[in-house]
């Protein structure tokens, strides 16, 4: 194994750590924050109205998945830059959707305090778009694999080392949340628990982990022309 292939492997493989804890920031611990810490202050019938709301659209999201994921994988197919058809995307999805995190993570900056309705609305687009955006990077870190290797037995190698590295991001999250969250929300205000401050704090470490991880993959692999490639273009044209 020659020193490009393991290059190559690491950074692959670095960027489902972060790829990883994103999602699992997204899908688990931002509900904990929802129900937990965004709506402390509004009154409880408004709170769970919203947080009907959020938990909601996250089911219907999850399930409208199936049907975005092929559009996004064409749009990528039909791609051309001097950086690839995958990088691009892979870096803007992971980007857009970790600025829109953070932002969820301030409750919008704390609009449900001053209007609960805009704040509804706003929260649909917010979220509808992060979710895409966190698509994009999905349908890209992986549908990369081929244009990596050509070989059947280094693409399994490359999978097996970004699922390894996933599961890490993902329980490694267990590990660090709590701290994380009430180390800040006690710099914040002075109290031992797990405040809004504390939620935003972890939502910009996990972003900036996902963006170097991404950065890490871009930066790392080379998209190469092989015989997988060309017969799916060729596919795709007729």
């Amino acid at each position: 194994m020659n020193r490009t292939s393991y290059k190559e492997r690491i950074s692959f493989a670095l960027g489902n750590l972060g790829h990883s804890a994103f999602y699992g920031a997204l899908s688990t611990y931002f509900i904990v924050y929802v129900t937990s810490s965004m709506f402390a202050d509004l009154a409880p019938s408004v709170a769970n109205k919203l947080i009907g709301l959020i938990t909601s659209l996250v089911v219907i999201i999850r399930l409208a998945e199936v049907v975005l994921d092929p559009i996004l994988g064409n749009i990528v197919d039909n791609t051309e830059s001097k950086y690839g058809k995958f990088k691009p995307w892979l870096m803007i999805g992971t980007i857009v959707s970790a600025i829109l995190l953070i932002v969820s993570f301030t409750g919008l900056f704390g609009l449900s305090k001053i209007s609960p309705l805009l704040f509804a609305i706003l929260f649909v687009i917010v979220f509808v778009a992060l979710d895409i955006f966190y698509s994009f990077s999905d349908v890209v870190y992986w549908g990369m694999v081929p244009a990596i290797s050509e070989s059947s037995s280094e693409r399994s190698v490359f999978t097996v080392w970004g699922s390894f590295t996933g599961t890490i991001g993902w329980n490694g999250l267990t590990i660090i949340v709590v701290p994380i969250t009430t180390y800040f929300t006690y710099l914040a205000t002075g109290k031992h628990e797990q405040g809004s401050a504390g939620w935003l704090a972890f939502a910009v470490i996990i972003s900036i982990i996902a963006i170097l991880s991404a950065a890490a993959t871009a930066w790392g692999t080379k998209e190469k022309n092989n015989v997988i490639r060309e017969s799916a273009n060729k596919k795709n044209v007729y």
